[in-house]
């Protein structure tokens, strides 16, 4: 016979998913309230010392004392006393005493290396971290470059008329980066500038044919080593970069060009060969003399053939770089002899000691070089 419709009988319905969680948390609320219920009560129990923070146990507590001494018997690991937890409070890691730094390997302790980064990074603070990573002790900036384009607002008449002046603000930053402990070389492009030639074709090498700019085989124009407010302005460009305090400066086509079609430039007081050395030992001489109040070293960047005697069109002596250069940059290409054996070669003293390799070239910013490096302290 069949249940009637209003005959649920003993059937209550299943137990749901919502009536388990609600249990559950049921119970943790219950297990956090008697925990914090303990904590607030041994709260008072607790003793601050100099050697850190203490339990002191209610003595109704210390009849467990006897029972553990009998089962910790001399000899095994005793837990420690009822009366006297020490729950010390572990010291911050960043004040423990760092691991001891290995000794580095003693082959590169005449060996320091200087990473290129850009004038930006200086500025924005990111280059301390970068020198860091790539464990470099010397930054580099490429503060005028081969479009003659600067990295600060420079004071000559000829760099406002020409529009390659750079922020306002940029020199009293880079003056703040160089009074700190990094040692930092600016990079010059001296006379292969692609700008002011533009502005002024007075002061550019031009083709025998006609007025237009000569170029050279990198498709840029050169100003003339051989106009005197040229040499003044580039020198008066390395005064200024001096008073920010850079510790060196690296002069960079400081001559005549030695590449592309020689033979098409215009000759006349602009382009004399016969005064080449005079009018370049000039330049150095004027840059020496504005950036000796402040000590800065004046290194050159020179290729093989300069070093080998293989050019005689640049007006550039190995005379001339034994006197004037703190530094010599020389690019590692692999050929033989070895870019110190050519500094020995051409009679610069120094060994080593005087040699600036550049190692690597990373990317289009970015310049790895290797030398003997001075202490900033110690320059």
């Amino acid at each position: 016979m069949g249940r009637s419709s209003g005959d649920v009988g003993g059937y209550r319905g299943r137990r749901t998913i919502t009536d388990i969680l609600r249990f559950i948390a049921i119970a943790l609320a219950v297990v956090v309230g008697l925990m914090l219920a303990v904590m607030l009560y041994l709260q008072k129990y607790l003793v601050y010392t100099d050697d850190g923070v203490r339990l002191e146990l209610p003595p109704f507590l210390q009849m467990f004392r006897q029972g553990e001494e009998e089962s910790n018997p001399p000899g095994s690991a005793s837990l420690p006393e009822p009366g006297s937890v020490s729950l010390i409070e572990e010291p911050d890691v960043s004040q423990q005493e760092p691991d001891p730094v290995p000794e580095p390997d003693p082959e590169p302790k005449d060996v320091g290396s200087a990473l290129q980064l850009s004038v930006a990074e200086a500025r924005d603070g990111s280059a301390a971290a970068k020198l860091e990573a790539a464990g470099a002790q010397v930054l580099v900036l490429e503060v005028k470059d081969q479009m003659g384009q600067l990295a600060w607002h420079a004071e000559p008449a000829i760099a406002g008329w020409s529009s390659v002046n750079g922020p306002q603000q940029a020199a009293e930053a880079l003056k703040r980066w160089n009074e700190g402990e990094i040692y930092t070389v600016a990079r010059v492009h001296c006379f292969r500038d692609d700008t002011v030639p533009y502005y002024n074709n007075n002061f550019a090498l031009r083709w025998a044919g006609n007025d237009w700019n000569w170029y050279d085989e990198l498709g840029l124009r050169w100003t003339s080593p051989g106009k005197e407010e040229i040499r003044a302005y580039n020198a008066a460009l390395c005064g200024e970069l001096a008073a920010m305090g850079f510790d060196e400066i690296v002069l960079e086509e400081f001559y005549f060009p030695i590449q592309g079609k020689l033979d098409t430039i215009r000759r006349g007081e602009s382009y004399d060969s016969s005064q080449f050395t005079a009018q370049v030992e000039d330049f150095l001489t004027k840059v020496q003399e504005a950036v000796e109040p402040y000590g800065t070293k004046i290194s050159l960047r020179v290729g093989r053939e300069t070093l080998t005697g293989g050019e005689n069109v640049s007006g550039v002596t190995t005379q001339m770089i034994e006197q004037y250069a703190y530094r010599v940059w020389v690019e590692q290409d692999g050929l033989s002899p070895a870019p110190a054996a050519l500094l020995e070669q051409a009679g610069i003293t120094g060994g080593k000691e005087r040699l600036a390799l550049i190692v690597s070239e990373l990317e289009e910013e970015s310049s790895v070089f290797q030398a003997v490096f001075p202490d900033k302290d110690n320059v």
